[in-house]
């Protein structure tokens, strides 16, 4: 008997302290969560594609007449000015063939005085009949003919002229020069032989693509804008993203290219501190139609399931405690600061940046706290003082239990009303059943 009662004293202690765990599990507190607010902005919205600079002005430096280039007077890489001598091609044969040009010219000059003057002084002889016509229009041709003559050799000058000019190879404009392809010594060849290239990049062309579909509407959007369309032209590597600039675009090419679906436009570049380089690839973004008040929240925030993009909005209940719900959103286009437009969340209301999926079955109840994990109370500062910390959590625990057991009040309410509305079916089902026997 004293066993019996010995044991039956066990039992009611151990079945009283597994009722004060349950009891003490029961009351859970709010899960942290850090939160930040969905904002409004006016923005643009945006083709994001690619795109490639190209000089404003690209020239290979080709001389125009043969022979051995005696010296190159640039460094490779140099920024050259339009008109500077680049590199000298040995002159003498063709100052000789200015010379021979020059006195070929002197020569036709003088034998057309000497028959000007014969045809003048047979002039009045023919008149009087002392020469015959015949003879006097002979006059009168070598005259011509000598004229025709003074043009060849006038022509033969200039050419000699150019051609020696030619000697001295000149930048055709501003630019930044190329590699050496041919040294000094060597013998160049007119029209092939290519000694560098010259560059103008102080404006680019910036060349990019946007699928077919969207050109009607660019080019609505560069009629209203006067002809023409900003864009922003960046890097391409994620780390230098930050390098970019405003292009203006004012051409589209006349042809849609078929095997791609794409249209081709054309901008103008800004480039006098050379940030980029022609040639290079390059992100563009095309701004389009104006979106105002358009909502954003850090893309962190969305999330997908089989539903589609949701995000977790925090609605504040009281004593710092909110109650979370998972909300479906239509998914926009990314900002920068990795911010997302979104639809189906209103300015001003809280979404979850940060939260914990397993904590969070315990309940849709959260704490707002900050990026290290301290808590932020209801005035929106953080607490520190650990009786503070200790008094928060005990509030809000009990809140939290609270609003299970009117969640579980109302689940119960749920599941009564549908069992009665099952049972009244099911004897509605019977009556009609016994009726019809």
């Amino acid at each position: 008997m004293k066993k019996t009662m010995i044991l039956s004293f066990a039992l009611a202690a151990l079945f009283a302290g597994c009722a004060k765990q349950e009891k003490k599990a029961a009351i859970i507190p709010p899960t942290p969560a850090q939160l930040t607010k969905a904002v409004a902005k006016d923005l643009s919205a945006y083709l994001s594609t690619l795109g490639t600079t190209a000089s404003l002005c690209s020239v290979n430096i080709v001389p125009q007449v043969s022979g051995q280039m005696l010296s190159v007077n640039f460094k490779q890489g140099d920024y050259v000015k339009k008109g500077q001598v680049l590199a000298v091609i040995d002159k003498r044969p063709y100052e000789a063939a200015l010379k021979q040009a020059e006195g070929n010219l002197k020569q036709a000059r003088a034998q057309l005085k000497i028959d000007q003057l014969d045809a003048e002084r047979n002039k009045k002889l023919a008149k009087d009949g002392y020469v015959d016509k015949q003879t006097y229009d002979s006059l009168l041709a070598k005259v011509e003919v000598d004229k025709g003559m003074v043009d060849a050799c006038q022509g033969a000058y200039e050419d000699a002229k150019i051609k020696l000019d030619w000697c001295d190879v000149r930048a055709p404009t501003d630019g930044k020069l190329g590699l050496y392809n041919i040294d000094e010594g060597n013998i160049v060849s007119a029209g092939t032989s290519v000694i560098t290239t010259v560059e103008y990049d102080d404006k680019l062309h910036v060349d990019f693509v946007i699928p077919s579909q969207s050109l009607n509407e660019t080019m609505k959007l560069m009629k209203e804008r006067g002809g023409k369309l900003d864009v922003w032209v960046s890097y391409i590597e994620d780390n230098m993203k930050d390098k970019s600039r405003k292009a203006e675009v004012g051409i589209v090419l006349n042809k849609i290219r078929y095997e791609t679906g794409t249209a081709i436009l054309r901008g103008e570049l800004e480039n006098e501190d050379h940030l980029f380089w022609p040639d290079q690839p390059v992100g563009v973004k095309v701004n389009m139609r104006k979106i105002d008040g358009a909502v954003l929240v850090p893309d962190i925030c969305v999330q997908n399931n089989n539903a589609g993009p949701y995000v977790y909005v925090a609605t504040p209940y009281k004593g710092g405690v909110f109650i979370v719900e998972q909300r479906q959103v239509s998914k926009g286009q990314l900002y920068e600061g990795d911010m997302r437009q979104i639809g189906g969340v209103k300015a001003g209301e809280w979404v979850v940046l940060r939260i914990s999926q397993l904590r969070l079955q315990a309940g849709p109840f959260v704490y707002m706290a900050s990026e290290n994990g301290m808590i932020i109370g209801e005035d929106g500062k953080i607490i520190s003082d650990p009786a503070k910390i200790r008094q928060f959590i005990a509030d809000t625990s009990k809140i939290c239990g609270e609003l299970r057991a009117e969640i579980m009040k109302k689940k119960a309410q749920e599941q009564s009303q549908a069992a009665q509305a099952e049972a009244s079916m099911k004897a509605a089902i019977e009556s009609v059943e016994n009726a019809q026997k």
